[in-house]
Formats: C-alpha cells, sequence, structure tokens
C-alpha cells in the first residue's frame, strides 16, 4: 500500500510540470491606507471620504453611524 501511494504522488507533480502552456497572468492588489477627508449625509444614507495617496475613495454607511477615520482599499 505505501509503495503505490508513494507511486502515485511521484507521478502527479510530473504531469503537472510537464505541462508547457502559459500561465495567464494574474493581476495583484495593493492594499492603500487611506485617511479620512469628510463626510456627507444623504437620505438616510452617509457617505464618507477618504484619500488613498492621491487618489479618492468613498464607502456609504447608515447616517447614524461614525465614518472610520482610515480604511484599506
Amino acid at each position: 500500500m505505501r509503495a503505490s501511494l508513494l507511486f502515485a504522488l511521484m507521478i502527479v507533480p510530473g504531469t503537472a510540470i510537464a505541462s508547457d502552456a502559459p500561465r495567464p497572468e494574474k493581476p495583484f492588489k495593493v492594499a492603500m491606507f487611506c485617511l479620512k477627508t469628510g463626510e456627507q449625509v444623504s437620505g438616510m444614507n452617509k457617505i464618507c471620504f477618504y484619500n488613498c495617496a492621491g487618489s479618492e475613495a468613498a464607502i456609504t454607511i447608515k447616517s447614524y453611524e461614525l465614518c472610520p477615520l482610515n480604511i484599506d482599499h
């Protein structure tokens, strides 16, 4: 039983490596630290605005909640 399991483990990685097909590159995301710049109440919601290293971001929360001082975007 051990010999057949060992043999199976040796074959599986070899078949995965033998593939010459190009791998598609996956884009990666970098988390940005964003600081609060302002807020605005709109009906029953509040929109919180943030500066993310020169870019702007916004989140919507309930009007009675406090905007976080910073977010990861």
